[in-house]
């Protein structure tokens, strides 16, 4: 479902599924069930699980590969990482010590190594793509002692591990975890203007922000920043300022749940948790 806003940036809700298959006819990542299907039905032996996250998937796929390289069958298969719907005819990775060109939907993501897929170290971080030239950003907020005078919060912005854009920050102003949900947002954003990224994936555990952004806002913008039972919105000035730094990107709202082990979230959450003991 698409929210058009009068400021601007085109945003989707959605809750996105990933296929792993990690043994099948051609090993990778697919977005729908038929695609997976296709790949792994009546192939023998084949491994593959469903994920709410891109970076779940991913790590199914590495996980199974040190148990599956072990199989004789196994080891001769190629293993695509994002074997994704047919985008382009070739993918060529980005600036590193030595260029690689790919064969077809396999998106640029400097983190692989296609011969094996293992991380590789020594490769130049730089900000991961989908299929459809989407960052995926799990943001986060955390307040200590949530709304008590002595409050603290803080905002967790994650793009992957050790990633040079990733942040950790006290919250200004009001100390509460909506205000800090709304900023960790803001600065996304202005990461992602900064780095001319202009179509990201929001990655987010608060039912809050995305009630806002899907379903509030325009009312309460409607009413004069007034809430349905005529209460002045407590975060209007927050949640204008979401609205501005959203303005020139293409958006993607993605829920996820809290505390269930996804490691993107986990670390937005950490890093939240950081912010707010500076």
């Amino acid at each position: 479902m698409y929210l058009l806003n009068n400021f601007g940036p085109k945003i989707k809700f959605l809750a996105m599924s990933y296929y792993a298959v990690a043994k099948g006819r051609n090993p990778g990542i697919y977005k729908t069930w038929d695609e997976c299907k296709a790949e792994v039905n009546k192939y023998s032996g084949a491994v593959y699980k469903k994920f709410t996250t891109i970076s779940e998937a991913k790590s199914f796929i590495i996980e199974r590969q040190s148990s599956l390289q072990s199989s004789r069958n196994y080891s001769k298969q190629k293993i695509n990482p994002y074997y994704l719907p047919k985008k382009s005819s070739s993918v060529t990775w980005p600036e590193t010590s030595a260029k690689k060109t790919f064969e077809p939907n396999c998106p640029k993501d400097d983190s692989l190594v296609l011969n094996n897929f293992s991380l590789d170290s020594t490769t130049k971080r730089i900000f991961q793509r989908d299929s459809d030239g989407r960052v995926d950003i799990y943001t986060d907020g955390a307040c200590l002692s949530n709304g008590c005078d002595n409050a603290k919060a803080g905002l967790g912005v994650y793009f992957g591990d050790n990633h040079p854009a990733n942040v950790a920050k006290p919250v200004h102003g009001r100390a509460t975890n909506n205000n800090a949900e709304i900023q960790a947002v803001i600065e996304a954003a202005k990461i992602a203007q900064r780095n001319g990224l202009l179509k990201i994936r929001i990655n987010t555990d608060s039912e809050f922000l995305i009630n806002c952004m899907t379903k509030w806002i325009k009312k309460w913008k409607a009413k004069g920043w007034k809430t349905a039972n005529n209460h002045s919105v407590i975060n209007k000035e927050e949640l204008e300022e979401m609205e501005r730094a959203l303005a020139p990107l293409d958006v993607e709202f993605n829920h996820v749940r809290g505390h269930v082990g996804i490691h993107g979230n986990e670390m937005a959450d950490k890093l939240a948790r950081d912010g707010a003991n500076m």
